[in-house]
């Protein structure tokens, strides 16, 4: 799918799917001030704002700076220019005589919390549920637009991780493989100028996010590269683990357990399956080559709007995974104070089975 093709598509209305949660659960209004709530339900990336939606109308309150943005892009809802969002609140609410409101309970202060039950005295601001687990739920199912995103994302991961096969040499700083990196996407259409990347080398590859930093890459040295593009705010997720120079036999063999402990977790990944399951087929075969207490994180997550999302692929999360639901797959082995090794895919769940959106070589690669 062409860029402009992916801009054609019909963006779904989000704030009546709310609704229809809302109505089956009960819900008279729901609040939403989180920024990535508010993007997800209105499709517009704003630093402030706030949504209220009751089962019948919705409407986005936005100062100055984003009135004409949101006026072009919002989907599902009326805009309203607010110079003051408490008072605002308070003004629609009361206007509808709404007495009780949803919260995002996880992710209010309790600052703005006093805030508002001091403002909008004649309603309940109730924490007996959460608005933020209703939107949650509706995002872990993507719709197409989301996953159109997505795909265009890790084609630029995946045209970015050729180019650094030619970047990476001996002498070259992890902070300067960073800034290529970062810069040679965004080259590509990515939104994100890698500021959360992670290229690290030699030792510093045991942690699993060892960050980057002034070290220079050595002969012999693994680089571990975890990096995506950024469509529309939708980041691919993907690591991959080349060797400079030269390789051992111990760490070609630890590369070949890491691929083959993703492997085995791709191909158990199907509707109805948990993420603790398909942990634990990752994990069972890592911890059977005798490298107990060397993957200490999890096996993967979902993403969306932020590049950590439930459901999780770990040792507790016992949630069934879904269709329509991204998921990362990103084993490891990490020796303490030498190396590691991690390969992370993604892609999302399907009616019988996973569809994998990278594409990059998984073989041990060497370069310079």
């Amino acid at each position: 799918m062409c860029e402009k093709e992916r801009h054609a598509m019909e963006r779904r209305n989000r704030i009546a799917l709310l609704q229809d949660v809302m109505k089956r659960e009960g819900v008279e209004a729901v609040l939403v001030e989180s920024a990535v709530n508010r993007r997800y339900l209105t499709y517009v990336d704003t630093s402030a704002g706030a949504l209220i939606v009751t089962a019948e109308d919705a409407v986005f309150l936005v100062d100055f700076r984003y009135i004409e943005k949101a006026r072009k892009e919002c989907v599902g809802c009326e805009v309203m220019l607010c110079p003051d969002f408490t008072v605002g609140i308070q003004q629609f609410l009361s206007g509808r005589g709404v007495q009780e409101v949803l919260i995002e309970r996880e992710r209010i202060s309790l600052m703005r919390y006093e805030e508002l039950t001091g403002i909008c005295t004649g309603q309940r601001f109730s924490t007996d549920k959460s608005a933020g687990a209703l939107i949650e739920e509706l995002r872990k199912i993507k719709d197409p637009y989301e996953l159109s995103c997505f795909r265009l994302a890790q084609k630029i991961g995946d045209e970015a991780f050729l180019h650094m096969l030619d970047v990476i040499r001996p002498g070259r700083m992890e902070s300067e493989l960073k800034m290529e990196l970062g810069t040679y996407m965004v080259k590509l259409g990515s939104q994100n100028y890698g500021m959360n990347f992670i290229t690290s080398s030699g030792i510093k590859t045991s942690l699993p996010h060892g960050g980057s930093g002034d070290a220079q890459v050595q002969k012999g040295d693994f680089v571990m590269m975890d990096f995506g593009g950024t469509i529309d705010g939708y980041s691919s997720d993907m690591t991959r683990t080349v060797a400079v120079g030269s390789v051992t036999d111990e760490q070609r063999e630890v590369y070949e357990h890491v691929k083959q402990a993703q492997l085995k977790a791709l191909a158990a990944i199907k509707p109805g399956v948990t993420g603790q399951a398909v942990d634990k087929t990752a994990r069972d075969y890592i911890y059977g080559k005798g490298y107990t207490g060397c993957f200490g994180h999890g096996l993967g997550h979902s993403l969306g709007l932020e590049i950590h999302e439930n459901p999780r692929c770990s040792e507790i999360c016992t949630e069934v995974l879904r269709p329509g639901m991204m998921m990362t797959v990103e084993p490891g082995i990490y020796l303490e104070g030498r190396f590691g090794v991690r390969i992370e895919d993604m892609g999302v769940v399907t009616e019988d089975g996973f569809d994998n959106m990278t594409h990059s070589d998984k073989e041990l690669i060497v370069v310079g």
